[in-house]
């Protein structure tokens, strides 16, 4: 009786989860494009180039993206969207603020279901923390009637960012890295609003941005895995 050749990982399988170079090269473009081109778009038209590149992320997530996982990413691609909109206009930086504040919660919702406890990652929580508590004691007192509101979005950014670096996942450290820069990224919305505007902010503030979302998203979809099925 011939016995089965155990099963090896399968190359399509692997590749099916990996963003293919055109993808990659069209995501690059267009976030290229409004970060060199956002102040000379005319206004109440920037938000739609703005979020080309996560429209692309969602795309995506829908097409490689399975069960619980790729429900979780939709939501805080549609929320971060939302939230990218919403800055965008005039006078509505608090429910901007509030759709990246609930994007943050299903990030950080979604890692927590493949969390795991692993001692060997606290250096990452202490990382996050001693960034966290330095930004607070430097941003908060310059945020007037905000502070309230920017200490609680501190605190979701950053219980994101540490429930990234306990995934249940040999890659972990790129979503996690992923995380850490949507901190920096806010971190210097906070500092060109509140503190001192500085040369360059946008670029900044974009191109981390974009870094972040496509770290995170690619890295969950690579990691294949649907706790909740």
């Amino acid at each position: 009786m011939l016995e089965a050749e155990p099963m090896k990982p399968s190359r399509v399988t692997a590749t099916r989860l990996v963003p293919s170079l055109a993808w990659l090269l069209a995501f690059a473009l267009f976030a290229l494009l409004y970060i060199s081109l956002r102040d000379v778009f005319p206004h109440g038209v920037g938000w739609f180039f703005k979020v080309i590149p996560i429209a692309l992320l969602l795309q995506l997530v829908v097409a490689k993206g399975a069960g619980r996982t790729r429900n979780f990413l939709i939501a805080a691609l549609v929320l971060s969207g939302t939230g990218d909109i919403l800055l965008s206009l005039d006078g509505l930086f608090i429910p901007g603020l509030g759709a990246f504040l609930l994007a943050q919660l299903t990030y950080t919702a979604l890692f927590l279901t493949q969390f795991r406890w692993r001692v060997g990652r606290l250096p990452w929580a202490a990382v996050i923390l001693a960034y966290a508590l330095a930004c607070t004691l430097f941003i908060i007192p310059q945020t007037g009637d905000l502070q309230l509101v920017t200490l609680v979005y501190m605190i979701a950014i950053s219980l994101m960012a540490i429930s990234a670096g306990f995934r249940d996942d040999s890659q972990f450290l790129w979503v996690a890295l992923g995380a850490l820069i949507f901190m920096v990224s806010d971190t210097l919305i906070a500092i060109d609003k509140f503190v001192s505007p500085f040369a360059g902010s946008g670029v900044a503030i974009m191109a981390t941005y974009y870094i972040a979302q496509l770290l995170i998203c690619v890295g969950v979809i690579r990691h294949g895995r649907d706790p909740g099925g």
